[in-house]
């Protein structure tokens, strides 16, 4: 497949229908919900079905494109099933994840603004095409491709009191004017669209119409439109975010969390509304070494959003996906900003939120000749007259932010995903992993007793309850064993249904030092039974962990 492009819906669906169908025991293709325009929301499971149920397999969520312009992800998502599907079999890795991982991946959960903004008259919105706060657009400039070129660009009109005024570096960027700057040629920018109720003389940018962010929209720390823009009139009310949250609600088995984002070029982490250290201190050491992990196969650093990622100082972003499914249910939650322009052209180590904010003017120029230099698309489109029918004479031009900011230039889009896949198949190789120690029978007396002992140990990085939050949250049940007994077998020691308690995983033992190294088995637990009954009757045994995936055991009894 070529993933240096991107994929309409019906290619997606396309997609995944060839997967399901040529690899059946691999891959299934159901539907996580319908959009607000009825669309259908496709969750992609893989697992390989011959080695045990997807439920009976620990789990990783993977889902992308919730935010309507951010396609790039969609393209990473498919790029991860791509990976494991096609090294099946001839990969030991792939081989090895898909035999004891199950992966839900939703490629597009937002499919009716991604349809919007893929259109050949495209429209951006922020996430879904419902009309929010208002049944009406407001007053105001609205974004949208007025000349129908397929583009959603900039708007220049001269004014002596614009801010801004021709770049002294290169004549097709912009440069902010001073703010003790005088006597100069000036202009107003703003994004390329049409106003309503234009009294002709004021221009404001308008509250958008389709105002839903659906990552805010989630149950966590909600709050209603007038504290958090874009949150929905209550939490959970977008069909699109009801679906997923229904769906890992009732997915024990779910460990990691990925949603994929663009842009910056970075790794966030939970919390977006608290400090560090409110949060689980061995959880956030385990945050911190995947994080570390994850920047050493995508180069992308890893942040808490409350601490490197905020858009204002003085406010937090309340209802998000990586909050909740981290505060709620104790899993590891990442979300991907995928691809960072400002530092492919080398501008480094800076404040990826403030930076837009403030920065040298020679860092535009440093993007512009990084984007002459290395793509071949029209990146920066010189400014051109056009007859607004509102404005009257205008120019339009600017980046084309679509392909060059929001997404990697397409040259670049299977780079992104090759690298971020590497990452996805890291965290799910950190998965809790329930495994057979051992399973013994002695006979006790020629008369039919027999000792019946077990050892299971977690063999995977994270423990079976997979962080102190989910410890604490009491998200998923302990170890526990069930015996399945035939007619004419009793116990005379033991009971049918035990419990071993949680298995620790290698994620606790955090000292890199030899001095202070100490690995206790705490990861193995065993329990044993007397039983009493005929030679040749079999005994079944059911190890079960929802975090780390469930074993099936039967014992002749000889």
């Amino acid at each position: 497949m070529d993933f240096n492009r991107y994929f309409t819906n019906d290619e997606v669906e396309s997609v995944l229908n060839g997967w399901s169908q040529g690899h059946p025991q691999l891959a299934k293709v159901t539907e996580l919900g319908k959009s607000h325009e009825d669309r259908a929301i496709h969750l992609l499971t893989l697992t390989n079905r011959d080695s045990g149920s997807d439920e009976d397999k620990p789990a990783i969520w993977i889902d992308s494109n919730i935010h309507a312009t951010e396609i790039a992800g969609t393209t990473v998502a498919l790029h991860i099933a791509h990976t494991l599907l096609s090294g099946y079999g001839s990969d030991a890795r792939c081989t090895r994840l898909l035999d004891n991982v199950a992966f839900y991946i939703v490629p597009r959960l937002n499919p009716d603004g991604a349809a919007l903004a893929l259109s050949e008259n495209p429209k951006y919105v922020r996430s879904g095409t419902r009309p929010y706060p208002f049944s009406e657009p407001l007053a105001g400039l609205h974004e949208e491709d007025i000349d129908g070129d397929g583009r959603i660009l900039q708007m220049r009109i001269p004014d002596p009191h614009g801010d801004w005024k021709d770049s002294s570096l290169d004549g097709r960027l912009m440069e902010k004017r001073g703010p003790d700057e005088h006597g100069g040629t000036y202009y107003r920018l703003l994004p390329e669209g049409r106003l309503e109720e234009y009294d002709g003389v004021e221009i404001k940018v308008a509250k958008p119409f389709q105002g839903l962010d659906f990552n805010r929209n989630f149950p966590f720390a909600w709050q209603p439109e007038s504290t958090q823009a874009g949150a929905g009139p209550f939490p959970v009310s977008e069909k699109e975010i009801r679906a997923a949250v229904d769906f890992i609600s009732r997915r024990n088995n779910i460990n990691v969390a990925i949603t994929y984002h663009t842009q910056s070029g970075v790794i966030l982490r939970p919390y977006s509304t608290q400090p560090d250290e409110n949060m689980e201190t061995s959880d956030l050491w385990v945050f911190e070494l995947m994080g570390e992990r994850g920047k050493e196969l995508t180069g992308y650093p890893c942040l808490s959003v409350y601490h490197g990622f905020r858009y204002h100082p003085k406010e937090v972003t309340t209802g998000g996906f990586d909050d909740w499914v981290y505060d709620h249910f104790g899993i590891f939650s990442f979300t991907i900003e995928l691809w960072d322009l400002p530092g492919r052209a080398g501008i480094k180590d800076r404040d990826y939120i403030g930076w837009m904010r403030t920065h040298p003017h020679e860092d535009d120029l440093k993007i512009l000749r990084w984007l002459e230099e290395n793509t071949g698309e029209a990146a920066l489109v010189e400014w051109y007259h056009f007859e607004h029918p509102q404005l009257g004479p205008i120019e339009i031009g600017g980046y084309n932010q679509f392909f060059t900011w929001r997404n990697p230039p397409h040259i670049f889009m299977g780079e992104e995903a090759e690298k971020n896949t590497a990452f996805a198949l890291s965290l799910a190789d950190m998965l809790p992993s329930m495994t057979l120690h051992s399973l013994t029978l002695d006979r006790l007396t020629d008369e039919g007793d027999y000792r019946l002992r077990l050892i299971v140990e977690n063999s995977g990085y994270l423990p079976t309850y997979t962080s102190a939050q989910g410890r604490k949250r009491v998200a998923t049940r302990p170890v526990r064993v069930e015996l399945d007994l035939p007619d004419g077998v009793t116990l005379a020691s033991g009971k049918t249904k035990t419990e071993l308690g949680h298995l620790e995983g290698r994620s606790g033992k955090f000292s890199v030092s030899t001095i202070y190294a100490a690995s206790p088995t705490d990861n193995r637990a065993w329990t044993e039974w007397v039983l009493h009954g005929p030679r040749g009757a079999e005994v079944g045994v059911e190890i079960r962990s929802e975090r780390a995936g469930t074993l099936r055991e039967r014992v002749v009894l000889n």
